[in-house]
């Protein structure tokens, strides 16, 4: 199976989110860096909206990690967010942004990228762990965006009082 165009681009977000995280390189250059060293092989992922899209996510996940975070660690309790694998943590990121930032993305969509990029990049029990977290967040959001102000006013937990 050929991964599609959209996805390799995952793959470079999720590989500068972990490059920055665990050398300190800052993250849009470890990404525009990866893009030129795959892109080289890749013309499909330099041209038309993938590298664009990278990028905006990126910079989506960095602006609203804090945030996300939240998420993160609400949905999975008894797994503190700095003791998750760097991996797991920053697929979820990236999944939570994607839900956040495009309503119209279908759910099942979103988190089936997540679970191919988990089972890429992470450890035997990754998969089954983003699918459940995101299972969680996905069904907060949608609750969010039904019956609640804007997500920047409220946290998870707020929302389930």
């Amino acid at each position: 199976m050929t991964d599609s165009v959209m996805r390799r681009a995952r793959f470079l977000v999720i590989e500068a989110l972990y490059e920055s995280e665990t050398s300190d390189h800052p993250a849009l250059a470890a990404y525009d860096r990866r893009l030129r060293e795959v892109g080289a092989d890749d013309e499909k992922l330099l041209k038309g909206n993938a590298a664009r899209f990278g990028r905006h996510a990126l910079e989506g996940v960095l602006t609203l990690r804090e945030q996300i975070d939240r998420y993160i660690s609400e949905a999975a309790i008894q797994f503190p967010i700095e003791s998750m694998a760097v991996v797991d943590r920053n697929i979820l990121r990236l999944a939570i942004w994607e839900l956040l930032s495009d309503p119209s993305a279908p759910v099942a969509a979103v988190v089936n990228e997540a679970v191919e990029l988990a089972h890429r990049y992470g450890g035997g029990s990754s998969p089954g762990f983003v699918n459940g977290v995101l299972r969680t967040v996905s069904q907060w959001i949608r609750d969010q965006k039904d019956d609640s102000p804007p997500i920047e006013a409220e946290t998870p937990a707020s929302n389930q009082e």
